[in-house]
């Protein structure tokens, strides 16, 4: 079985949120590192995404701007392209100045938050 199929409730579950093949290639397969990266992410994105959510509700640009870029980079490293892109989308509005779906830019954010933090909580327990 794959690493990412490892992290599927079943063979019918949709791909997991987390490409763990891919990260594990650029830390030259060091799972132990994936590990350490994984437990930062989990403590670092529950109040990143906090940020983001209340830079939103002030719309307080610089400070999305800089929340949105970090949980990007988190999911960046963790081969979590979903995640990564709805930080993106946040990321560009507040460069943009705009902010025009914000609210719904920060639901898709937790729904893919949520998503990864249960893929990588698998990952923890079954690294496969």
């Amino acid at each position: 079985m794959s690493s990412i199929a490892s992290l599927r409730d079943d063979s019918d579950s949709p791909p997991s949120p987390m490409n763990v093949d891919d990260a594990l290639s650029r830390l030259a397969g060091d799972r132990e590192l994936l590990r350490a990266i994984i437990d930062i992410f989990l403590e670092d994105a529950p109040p990143l995404y906090e940020k983001v959510r209340q830079a939103v509700m002030r719309n307080d640009l610089p400070a999305l701007h800089r929340a949105a870029h970090s949980l990007k980079g988190l999911a960046a490293t963790l081969s979590a392209g979903d995640m990564a892109a709805a930080a993106s989308r946040l990321e560009h509005m507040a460069s943009a100045r705009s902010m025009p779906d914000g609210a719904a830019a920060v639901g898709e954010l937790e729904q893919r938050l949520r998503e990864l933090t249960d893929a990588a909580k698998r990952f923890l327990k079954n690294p496969g």
